[in-house]
């Protein structure tokens, strides 16, 4: 028995965090290409896209103080659209650095964020081309510009979005 504990010291390393981070996003693009390509087979994109945002929506009040925000957009609605703004902006970067996003606000009621040179765009290129995978990347940024009106209407902000060639344009303006 002992033999065999000491044979279990292998020259394995730890997994750096970086690269741990790198592989699971790796793997969390290519499911939700693969899972893409079934959806639009199957005819189901939008309802997927549907369920997204329902879930999503439930989400809110704790991601976003749905309560605070409507006390708040009632007293200083400039400043209620400034905080939701900072605040998609700050969630944004789970996935996108901040380096690669620009916020311009227009007014105190409307403001533009841009992305620019999406490292998620660019990955999810990398990704499907890896694994030879017949699907347009730019499916990620069709979810994107449909889940994020829904989710932001709830606050009463309209969005649109404009997709470039490596990036996207999103404008959002309270109501």
């Amino acid at each position: 028995m002992h033999d065999i504990l000491e044979v279990r010291d292998l020259a394995i390393k730890e997994m750096p965090l970086e690269e741990k981070y790198d592989r699971l996003l790796d793997e969390h693009y290519l499911g939700l290409a693969t899972d893409y390509v079934i959806l639009k087979e199957q005819g189901l994109v939008d309802k997927s896209l549907d369920l997204w945002v329902k879930v999503q929506k439930k989400m809110l009040p704790g991601s976003l103080g749905m309560a605070a925000f409507k006390l708040l957009k009632a007293i200083s609605p400039g400043r209620a659209f400034k905080q939701v703004t900072d605040q998609l902006v700050y969630t944004m970067q789970n996935e996108l650095p901040l380096s690669n996003m620009e916020v311009t606000y227009v007014s105190d009621r409307e403001a533009n964020v841009t992305n620019k040179n999406c490292p998620i765009l660019k990955r999810m290129r990398d990704v499907v081309e890896k694994v030879d995978l017949d699907v347009d990347p730019k499916f990620i940024c069709e979810y994107h510009t449909k889940y994020l009106p829904e989710l932001l209407d709830e606050f009463g902000i309209e969005v649109s979005c404009k997709l470039e060639e490596n990036g996207c344009v999103f404008t959002g303006k309270l109501k």
